[in-house]
């Protein structure tokens, strides 16, 4: 992580803000710069022409020994009248002797020309304007020239009041991003102190949605989504400790009962091999609920680890069904199995676990006397389970997480199988649970 990315967000849009002004401002400050320098310079140009122009056709009417008040300007202008040969005929009083240009450009001259050099006895680089005389047969060239030290000082001033205003323009600009940044940043500060408010005993509040359907907006929805996630895992979680609960506290019960009949006083061997057998299967109803939560703590995003292999459905569910059919007759039940002689890919064990917790079920909450159907029905690859009871069903107004943890089992069964479980209940009366496996039939 580089070091701006752990720079808190206001810091950040504050730093991009003033890194945007600098850029801003040195682009503005570099081009007045150039634009008044070049302003600057054509000024100079234009004066030097008007001058050139002004004191070119004096030169028809005067000789070399002649000074002509014209050609005296004060201080930063100054002119000269060369010959052909380089010869300093005339020039502004105080300006050196020396030509200012040199035989050969004197010779290679045939037209205006703008020269930039240094000049003996003026202060800085000169601007120079070179004429040839062509009115006259002598080859004489006038120049006029002009300091830029004035153009120099103006620019001077120029980079003087942008280095000190640039920065203090950056920072007035930088404190305005700061407050405009911890504005903008506001609504988040109140989502975040609402959101911390906001406990595991009242997941049923939401965070306010601010007014703006913008990206905070967003934000905002997806806090709330996710807090209305949790409360339904956390509900959820409470739902599954209280079936565990539930389901754990029954046999047990049973089974100290039992316990407890079996030596409060003398029982006779058959009455001890009875309370014996009970006893083992309550054992076995513990072992079983063991291995349900066993299998729920195992289980990811609602499935469970599966292994396939082709298995002899009708073999698979007559094994189920025999286990309960004991159990079944002591409460003059029946279990009746009606599945298609089918081969079907998946895993016999998980099958096997959800047929026994749906039976469980079943059976636990059919009255004596009645019958337990089960049923398969192959639609394509598809195969049905379905398992319809003459119990009490399921409460209508009561979520989808009901018939304890057998049904989760055999739920989360189903959908590690590629399918579902539909709970239901039956028009005459009863619970029907449908559990279907999808791409199972006849696949290896």
């Amino acid at each position: 992580m580089t070091w701006h990315a752990r720079l808190p967000i206001r810091a950040r849009i504050t730093a991009a803000f003033a890194v945007v002004m600098v850029a801003l401002l040195f682009g503005l400050g570099l081009t007045l710069y150039l634009a008044i320098g070049a302003a600057l310079a054509d000024e100079i140009d234009t004066g030097l022409r008007f001058r050139a122009n002004t004191l070119a056709p004096l030169d028809q009417r005067t000789v070399v020994e002649t000074r002509n008040p014209a050609l005296e300007e004060p201080r930063e202008s100054f002119d000269q009248l060369l010959g052909a040969d380089g010869t300093v005929l005339r020039a502004t009083p105080g300006l050196p002797a020396a030509p200012l240009l040199t035989v050969a450009e004197v010779r290679d001259l045939d037209a205006p020309r703008f020269f930039t050099k240094a000049v003996p006895g003026v202060q800085g680089q000169a601007r120079l304007l070179a004429v040839p005389l062509h009115h006259t047969d002598s080859g004489k060239v006038l120049i006029v020239g002009e300091t830029a030290v004035d153009r120099r000082d103006a620019l001077d001033q120029l980079l003087v009041v942008l280095a000190v205003g640039g920065p203090i323009a950056v920072g007035v600009a930088s404190y305005a991003g700061w407050r405009v940044a911890g504005w903008a940043m506001r609504p988040v500060a109140r989502i975040q102190h609402e959101a911390s408010a906001i406990t595991a005993s009242g997941l049923d509040r939401r965070i306010e949605l601010p007014p703006a359907q913008d990206e905070l907006y967003r934000l905002t929805e997806t806090l709330n989504d996710m807090l209305a996630r949790l409360d339904d895992a956390l509900s959820s979680e409470r739902r599954f400790l209280q079936q565990a609960s539930h389901e754990l506290r029954t046999p047990l019960a049973a089974l100290k009962a039992e316990l407890d009949l079996a030596r409060s006083a003398p029982r006779s061997a058959a009455e001890l091999t009875a309370a014996v057998a009970s006893a083992a299967e309550e054992t076995d109803r513990l072992a079983r609920l063991a291995d349900d939560l066993l299998a729920l703590a195992r289980a990811h995003d609602g499935r469970l680890p599966v292994r396939r292999e082709m298995v002899d459905l009708r073999e698979l569910v007559h094994a189920s069904v025999d286990l309960f059919a004991a159990r079944a007759g002591e409460r003059d039940q029946r279990i009746e199995a009606d599945v298609p002689p089918t081969l079907a890919f998946l895993d016999p064990m998980r099958v096997r676990q959800a047929l026994d917790n749906v039976l469980d079920n079943a059976l636990r909450h059919t009255r004596a006397g009645v019958t337990v159907q089960l049923s398969g029905e192959v639609h394509g690859p598809d195969l049905v389970l379905t398992v319809t009871d003459s119990g009490p069903g399921f409460d209508q107004l009561v979520d989808g997480h009901q018939g304890g943890l057998g049904l989760r089992i055999a739920e989360a069964v189903a959908v590690s199988h590629g399918g579902r479980l539909d709970r239901s209940n039956a028009a005459a009366g009863g619970a029907v649970v449908r559990m279907t496996f999808a791409g199972v039939v006849g696949q290896a």
